[in-house]
């Protein structure tokens, strides 16, 4: 986001400096630093105590009533920015902003979820209060624990506002919802969130007024701050140099002198916003982006090199795509590499956590690559944590490095990993566009697949549907997770699976078709022993030498007619099933369910507060990282790769452009009976042709990546085509 952006006021856990030093045209500066009770400033009305400050923010608790607030200030007539950042526990909710005038009149209305997850604004009056709640265009979404900064532009001379959304323009020319002559009020209601419980949190309230340049200014040095803040040091990809984040701070220090003399010249004013955008500019440019992977066209390292940097490849490989024969991966980076496009074929996750990799490649990848996904690894604990309130993956609350919510949204609980799951096979799950928007995400190292298939209440899939979805999850590029079964079904009497358990009949299946699974996720939430309960879980590793993540997890269900304990049984046995996942290295990441209420005796919470249970939890100390660094074997060189194919073939145009696709066999040695068969990037055979075609009308088939496959009895040949008419 570019600093000259007028008016917009970024102000996402900025540093206060100035507002302490400067009191230059501001109004309303409110950074909620107090915990506890409301500030004296900000009354409640509606409900008593359901506002408070927390974690420093104004946090407003739901419940049957209607939270609401206001803060009269000196009225001010001036041209004003107001300003505030927002974050809601639920996306279903409706929570409105509302600028209000010294007799009354309101200016203006910001609305909050209202029904289908936006940010919308107030379009007109209807019985004395705002109405006609308006989105954007485009349209923002507003998802649950994501955090906004929301500013309004107010224009007393035109009597108009402008609205901004994180640095973006929403709307402008909206006039004010009634002739207002200044603004005295700010005035918050929290009228409604779903099933009546969840947050909202409010931080850096601010309004606004003055010269447009001094504004200009103070927005620039917020949202400068809110950058160097946000900006993770180091030499890693997508980190800064220290040298570079010092230099950006000296330049906001001489930016904040300005605007600390309310006389300085709009001359002076104007070279330091210029000066202030250069420096933002070389910082943002000094962030590491160094090319981690290199290929190589030859054995052992040898040949040409080929440099790739942290990105998502996805058949753009140019020449180099079917090139590479060994690679070298620097330390603190995964790469993935698939024979085809959207990861298709014969596929593998390397990790360079521990060291640097220098890698032969397997036969099957050996001149045969077309994508790789390229990332920094993010080593984790192997304790984790649940739900899509941000609040429980905490430091103050249960202490994990990772979480997930059962869905592909990323919860930007900071410092805490995101882990995206594909809940289900449909295409809001799976589609090959949310597979390459997650692929494409350099924060992101796993993908979980379908939650529970195995129930009628979750995701309710056969074997057979669910292997028909997961091809598309190998678009990611991800190291990507089978689905996470709510049984095993394991005999702890035999050592074998039961006949007809979902998961080995999706895992023997996968092996058959060759798809790439790398990790396998279950739940378990019968009552038995530790050693009942892990030998389930050592079955399937045994069974299919993957590491394990139990991704749910208690001691009982009373959803399913598990009884009530007390919170004291409850934690002694919680603790002794949390205490062998953490002991045995073949699970890699577990996560407790903690959600049960208190009467049921397995739940994390009491009253508001972590029990004896949810303590132990947090206190717990989990084995960093989780992931156990594999040792690869080396390929060995293929010379099949190497030579031509006395049966090679010749397909043109390729791309195809043009209805017919034509096949050139350069040796006239196939059979008259050479069968061609097309396959689209699912494997899935789309036309069989018999009689040695040379020619093949491919107008009745979609644009994309396709594989032609022509056999006879002395001849196999596959080769990679793009219909692209």
């Amino acid at each position: 986001m570019k600093l000259k952006l007028l008016y917009v006021i970024a102000l996402f856990f900025v540093v206060e400096s100035f507002s302490q030093t400067n009191t230059c045209g501001i109004t309303v500066d409110n950074t909620f630093d107090e915990a506890g009770a409301l500030p004296s400033d900000w009354t409640e009305y509606n409900t008593s105590g359901r506002i408070t400050v927390e974690s420093g923010k104004l946090k407003f608790n739901h419940n049957i009533y209607k939270p609401s607030v206001f803060h009269d200030f000196t009225p001010t007539s001036e041209n004003s920015t107001f300003s505030f950042d927002v974050l809601a526990s639920r996306a279903a909710l409706n929570c409105q902003i509302h600028l209000i005038s010294s007799t009354g009149e309101y200016l203006s209305s910001i609305g909050l979820g209202l029904g289908t997850a936006k940010i919308k604004y107030a379009a007109a009056m209807a019985n004395g209060v705002p109405s006609s709640f308006t989105e954007g265009a485009p349209a923002i979404s507003f998802p649950a624990n994501t955090p906004f900064t929301i500013s309004t532009r107010v224009d007393f001379t035109t009597k108009k506002v402008e609205i901004y959304v994180n640095g973006e323009l929403m709307t402008t020319d909206i006039p004010f919802l009634e002739e207002a002559e200044d603004i005295a009020k700010i005035d918050i209601q929290l009228l409604y969130m779903y099933n009546n419980n969840g947050q909202v949190y409010f931080d850096n309230i601010s309004l606004l007024s003055g010269a447009e340049n001094r504004l200009l200014l103070k927005t620039n040095v917020n949202a400068a701050e809110n950058i160097l803040t946000s900006a993770s040091i180091g030499t890693i990809y997508n980190q800064y140099p220290q040298s570079a984040a010092d230099a950006f701070q000296l330049a906001i220090d001489s930016a904040n002198t300005v605007l600390a003399n309310c006389d300085s010249a709009s001359s002076a004013i104007d070279s330091s916003i210029s000066e202030l955008q250069t420096a933002q500019d070389i910082f943002i440019a000094s962030r590491v982006n160094d090319p981690v992977l290199k290929l190589y066209d030859g054995y052992n390292f040898s040949g040409e090199e080929h440099e790739v940097y942290c990105g998502y490849y996805n058949g753009g490989l140019g020449d180099y795509e079917d090139w590479a024969v060994s690679f070298t991966l620097e330390k603190g980076y995964m790469a993935t590499f698939a024979q085809d496009i959207n990861g298709l074929g014969f596929s593998k996750v390397y990790i360079a956590q521990d060291d640097a990799l220098e890698i032969n490649l397997p036969a099957d990848l050996q001149r045969s690559i077309s994508f790789i996904r390229v990332s920094p690894w993010f080593p984790v604990g192997k304790k984790g944590s649940l739900g899509g309130d941000i609040k429980w993956s905490s430091a103050d609350n249960y202490n994990t490095t990772w979480h997930y919510s059962w869905g592909l949204n990323d919860q930007q609980s900071s410092g805490v990993e995101f882990v995206p799951m594909s809940w289900s096979k449909g295409d809001n799950w799976t589609s090959l566009e949310n597979m390459e928007a997650i692929g494409q995400n350099m924060s992101f190292n796993h993908l979980l697949a379908f939650n529970e298939p195995d129930n009628i209440h979750q995701s309710n899939l056969t074997v057979e549907e669910a292997l028909e979805a997961y091809p598309k999850l190998l678009a990611s590029g991800l190291r990507l997770g089978a689905p996470g079964v709510e049984n095993v079904q394991y005999s702890t009497t035999n050592d074998s699976f039961n006949d007809g358990a979902w998961i080995k009949e999706f895992m023997d299946a996968c092996i058959e078709r060759g798809y790439r699974v790398d990790f396998i996720p279950a739940h378990d939430y019968v009552r038995r022993s530790k050693s009942a309960f892990l030998e389930r879980f050592k079955g399937l590793h045994d069974r299919y030498g993957l590491p394990i993540w139990v991704t749910e997890y208690n001691y009982g269900n009373p959803n399913f007619g598990s009884a009530n304990l007390t919170v004291e049984q409850g934690y002694a046995n919680i603790k002794g099933l949390t205490e062998v996942l953490e002991g045995a290295d073949f699970i890699e990441r577990y996560n407790w369910y903690y959600f049960f209420g208190p009467a049921t005796g397995i739940g994390g919470m009491n009253n508001g507060e972590l029990n004896i249970t949810g303590q132990f939890y947090r206190d717990l100390d989990s084995r960093v990282p989780s992931y156990i660094q594999e040792v690869y074997e080396q390929g060995v060189l293929s010379t099949s790769n190497f030579k031509k194919n006395k049966h090679d073939l010749l397909l043109y145009p390729n791309p195809v452009t043009t209805p017919i696709l034509t096949i050139n066999y350069v040796e006239l040695s196939v059979s008259n009976d050479a069968v061609v068969k097309l396959f689209n990037a699912y494997g899935q055979e789309v036309m069989i042709k018999v009689g040695a075609p040379h020619q093949i009308d491919v107008s009745n088939l979609s644009n994309g990546f396709y594989l032609v496959k022509i056999t006879s009895e002395d001849v196999d040949v596959t080769k990679k085509i793009i219909i692209n008419k």
